[in-house]
């Protein structure tokens, strides 16, 4: 099951850009998405396609530290998303630092 795990310090429109795993195959996968950051403006999103499954603007937590990302508090989707193929957009909002993991279950 491959992640992708990053810190983003920069707003940006597609935090995948360059990454291995930003393709899914056309079998489609499942998603588990976390993220934290340090300001409460922070924010994320998360598409494939032109399907969107975290609505741009989604706020999150903002307890990052010591780069821990904490399933209990962290999470934004759990496992719950299944996915066509396609390829994956994952835009943030930030002021200083963000971090995600995004844990990718083919089918």
């Amino acid at each position: 099951m491959p992640s992708i795990r990053g810190r983003v310090a920069a707003t940006t429109g597609d935090a995948l850009t360059g990454r291995k795993f930003k393709i899914i195959p056309p079998r489609g996968a499942v998603l588990t998405l976390l993220a934290a950051g340090v300001t409460a403006t922070d924010d994320i999103g998360l598409s494939i396609n032109d399907r969107e499954l975290v609505a741009q603007g989604t706020d999150i937590n903002i307890e990052v530290s010591a780069d821990v990302l904490d399933w209990d508090r962290d999470i934004i989707l759990d496992s719950e998303v299944v996915v066509p193929g396609g390829e994956l957009f994952l835009p943030v909002t930030v002021t200083t630092e963000m971090q995600f993991l995004l844990i990718i279950k083919y089918l």
